[in-house]
């Protein structure tokens, strides 16, 4: 590791066990990407550049791609405006340079992927999308508290079924970039998009799709977006931000037509295989079927005294999100009862957006210092957050 410089170096193509592998040593640690044999990854520059801009950014310091190791013309242009969005969301970023040796290359790739965790957003892109897509990438460790070995192995194996079942094939790509950005203290939540976006060309995709998290309506800082990701494509590969245009609920609602695919969503924040019908991404998921007349084998029925309903409270912006959505849900199914336990919740979260702004402006943080204190929240050892860390002395 060097003070002057983020490097990324010693691009190789092996083959472990029964893997096809493409790694390279980035900033001092090796960093890999492990596929099927019978999937080819291309060996380039671009994933690699993914994890490592934002430690580079947060460090300012170059990034310097070996000159064996090319790099999209098109994608390299384009870095210095990507830059600047995130520089924009964290001020504490800034835009540094990379150096590396320049090509436009245009193999004339086949694959149309899409990345598919079968949850409600992947999912809805699948179904959008089903007569172009060809192939499903599953990421190994992209959850927020990773997978086991064997976990992971259940997936694939579930997951490689049902893509047979609607004529496509899954692609299990294993990984470490988790790995590496959690070892720097950079914010999944960022990270994951960088990553994703910068994935088509080792993936050999002449397109490849990135489902939304958000709507064009609620636009926040957040990893995968619709003005980042698509200017991470290359002369080969087309990025695509899709379904930003659809409300959860009306994702929902779209999925509801396609039994199998509901029956296969994976939507947890706590298990590793399963869904657990207790955390906030499950019970929202249980709440949209409920209150669309659904249900789906894969998650329990959402039940009548409504007690799960408490996981959906929530202090953040993306939070409320989803929260509105429910809401929406509720009032166009007529069901007064869950539309007023949702909006409690609404009214409680902007309280609390109310109660930070007093904190910051008449009590100058006290607030906000006790609460930190008291909860020590994860995103607090974060080095790179979605936002810059909080000026409470302006």
């Amino acid at each position: 590791m060097t003070n002057n410089a983020l490097i990324i170096r010693d691009l190789r193509e092996s083959i472990i066990c029964d893997y096809n592998e493409i790694s390279a040593d980035v900033d001092g640690d090796r960093v890999f990407f492990r596929a099927p044999l019978q999937f080819e990854l291309e060996c380039r520059a671009e994933a690699f550049l993914g994890i490592a801009l934002l430690e580079a950014m947060i460090r300012n310091v170059d990034i310097r791609i070996e000159d064996s190791i090319p790099l999209s013309e098109r994608l390299y242009k384009m870095l210095p405006e990507i830059q600047t969005i995130y520089a924009c969301w964290n001020s504490d970023l800034r835009r540094v340079n990379i150096h590396a040796r320049i090509e436009s290359f245009k193999d004339a790739y086949e694959r149309v992927a899409s990345f598919f965790s079968a949850g409600v957003d992947s999912s809805h892109t699948l179904c959008r999308n089903i007569t172009e897509i060809t192939h499903l990438i599953m990421l190994s460790g992209f959850e927020v508290e990773g997978n086991t070995p064997e976990s992971w192995r259940q997936s694939v194996e579930k997951q490689t079924v049902f893509a047979r079942t609607i004529g496509k094939e899954l692609i299990p790509i294993e990984t470490n970039a988790k790995q590496w950005t959690d070892q720097r203290r950079i914010e999944w939540g960022f990270a994951q998009g960088l990553i994703l976006s910068s994935m088509g060309p080792l993936l050999k995709s002449k397109r490849i799709y990135i489902a939304s998290s958000h709507t064009y309506n609620e636009l926040l800082p957040w990893g995968s977006h619709p003005l980042t990701d698509p200017m991470w494509s290359t002369e080969s590969t087309e990025v695509i931000h899709d379904g930003a245009g659809f409300r959860r609920g009306e994702k929902m609602r779209d999925l509801c037509k396609n039994q199998k695919i509901l029956d296969n969503l994976r939507v947890c924040w706590r298990s590793t295989h399963d869904n657990c019908g207790e955390c906030a991404k499950c019970v929202r998921t249980m709440t949209a079927l409920y209150l669309l007349g659904a249900s789906s084998q894969a998650l329990p029925k959402l039940d009548n005294n409504l007690t799960k309903l408490k996981s959906l409270r929530t202090s953040n912006e993306s939070g409320a999100t989803f929260l509105e959505d429910a809401m929406i849900l509720a009032k166009n199914a007529q069901n007064k009862t869950v539309h007023r336990i949702l909006r409690r919740y609404y009214r409680r979260y902007q309280m609390f957006q109310v109660l930070k702004i007093l904190d910051r402006y008449m009590l100058r943080g006290i607030l906000r210092r006790i609460y930190l204190r008291v909860t020590n929240p994860d995103y607090v050892e974060k080095r790179v957050n979605l936002r810059a860390s909080q000026r409470w002395d302006i």
